[in-house]
Order: structure tokens, then C-alpha cells, then sequence
């Protein structure tokens, strides 16, 4: 699974949990609302869930999770991890 597919899918959950609709890769979710800490843990349960990844402690910072598209990198990266 690539970058775009991962921020896709954390895009359409996030929609789906907030009711948003104008939520796109470069969205800054912390600083527009979209996200809090509430939301920070339904999103990791979808990351664990859906995607197979458990996100360690120091991967959970305010820059990765500044957008879609940043979060997606690091699990495209994390998953790439993996598999080697």
C-alpha cells in the first residue's frame, strides 16, 4: 500500500468521524480543529485496525500528525519496515 492509498483511506475516516467534508492531504488538522485528542485515538485504533500498524509512542508527535498526507508517510514508511 502506497502513500496515496493510506491518505486516502485516513482522509475518509476522518470524514466519516468528524462530518467534515473539506478534509484533504495538505489539511492542517490540528491547528483547523479537526482533530483532538479523542479524535488522536479513534484515528490510531484505525491505524491499528485497518491498516495492521500499531504506532509506537515516539512516532506520535505534532509534526507527523500535522496532516493526512504526513501521517501517511510515516505509515507507508513503518509498513515498509515490515515487510523487509
Amino acid at each position: 500500500m502506497n502513500a496515496a492509498e493510506i491518505q486516502q483511506k485516513i482522509v475518509g475516516f476522518l470524514v466519516s468521524a468528524t462530518g467534515q467534508t473539506s478534509i484533504a492531504g495538505d489539511t492542517e488538522l490540528q491547528e483547523s480543529g479537526i482533530i483532538d485528542s479523542l479524535m488522536m485515538m479513534d484515528l490510531l485504533v484505525f491505524v491499528e485496525t485497518e491498516l495492521g500498524l500499531r504506532l509506537e509512542f515516539e512516532d506520535i508527535t505534532p509534526d507527523v500528525f500535522e496532516t493526512p498526507a504526513t501521517i501517511s508517510r510515516l505509515i507507508e514508511s513503518r509498513i515498509a519496515g515490515q515487510q523487509r
